[in-house]
């Protein structure tokens, strides 16, 4: 088997810590209302949450673009899903059947969570779907159709909503991920003529604009409430200094060279755990409001306690999904070929027939 490359691996970790963090800010108690420096921490720390979600899909992505289509991998993500959303439920409704996190709707949530909860997990199975059209799609555009296809998504689906509130030509978060496969097909397979100087001025200034730009909308929200509605205008997935971060670090961390380090991989397994664990509907509710970021009255505070739970978070949804791993692992990967097999077998009997 082949061994995975930590530099990938250590950024899918990055990346979803990202994700814990900003999870942080936005999921607590804390009422965003007037200004308070309370407020611009939280905002802060959320600020690159969407880059780790744009990284962890340019990651598989560009992977995929040059892998043969296997149904195995859409079921394995389908059962890992369903695992920790059924543990969640049945671990509630024996011990805690009139938890007030466990509503009518919950439940529901909870038995459907394809489609109903993980926006995330949906529009990463939409695209591992489309993936092997894509990839033929990828492989037969030259490099000038390709520049241009790309070019006119961005101009589309970045650039006017960096400047306006428009969402054109069907945006969605399904089309985002889509335009993200896209762009790392045209990473993987075309030569960049960037310097790593370049993409280190990109990184840091696109990180310090959107800094900048939070921290001050904030600011001038004091005395005009709108930039205060705009303060995190810039911090969603497809707003170019998001995306100019997100495509720099990742172009930086594809020339790391980490080798294949056992623990980092080992680490990076659980990521899609970490997420499964932490974002459940169920879990997100109690496990925020226990956290009560509201409690963090200053900026350095509301900043520096961020990290701080993000990493015990982190840290414990990994425990919990490499102790799965070590139970489960084999038992569902089987059952991800049984049913990749059987849809298969039904496929051709129904083309047959």
């Amino acid at each position: 088997m082949k061994q995975r490359q930590s530099n990938f691996e250590l950024l899918r970790i990055i990346s979803m810590f990202l994700i814990v963090l900003h999870h942080y800010g936005i999921h607590g108690t804390f009422y965003e209302g007037t200004f308070s420096w309370q407020k611009v921490g939280l905002n802060l720390v959320t600020s690159f949450g969407k880059v780790g979600v744009n990284i962890f899909v340019l990651i598989s992505a560009y992977f995929l673009v040059n892998k043969t289509f296997k149904l195995e991998r859409i079921y394995r993500t389908l059962l890992e899903t369903l695992f920790y959303s059924y543990l969640v439920l049945g671990i509630y409704w024996f011990f805690d059947r009139n938890s007030p996190y466990l509503n009518k709707t919950n439940i529901i949530h909870l038995i459907f969570p394809i489609p109903l909860e993980y926006w995330f997990v949906n529009a990463f199975l939409f695209m591992l779907c489309l993936s092997p059209f894509l990839n033929v799609m990828i492989h037969h555009l030259n490099r000038r159709s390709y520049l241009f296809l790309l070019s006119f998504l961005t101009f589309i689906w970045v650039i006017i909503p960096t400047v306006s509130n428009l969402k054109l030509a069907g945006y969605s978060d399904y089309a985002w991920f889509v335009y993200l496969y896209l762009v790392a097909g045209f990473m993987r397979n075309h030569e960049l003529h960037i310097s790593k100087v370049s993409l280190r001025w990109i990184f840091y200034g696109s990180v310090l604009i959107t800094l900048l730009l939070v921290a001050d909308l904030n600011i001038l929200g004091k005395s005009n409430q709108f930039f205060m509605d705009y303060a995190i205008f810039f911090i969603f997935q497809n707003k170019l200094p998001i995306v100019l971060t997100s495509f720099s670090l990742f172009l930086l961390a594809k020339d790391w060279r980490l080798g294949s380090n056992r623990f980092i991989n080992t680490i990076s397994s659980a990521t899609l755990g970490v997420y499964l664990i932490h974002d459940n509907v169920v879990i997100r509710v109690a496990l925020w409001t226990f956290v009560n970021n509201a409690q963090y009255k200053t900026l350095l505070s509301s900043v520096g306690m961020g990290f701080v739970v993000a990493t015990v978070v982190y840290l414990t949804c990994t425990v919990i999904d490499l102790v799965r791993q070590l139970f489960l692992a084999k038992l569902m990967n089987w059952l991800a070929v049984k049913l990749a097999d059987g849809t298969r077998w039904l496929f051709r009997s129904r083309t047959l027939n």
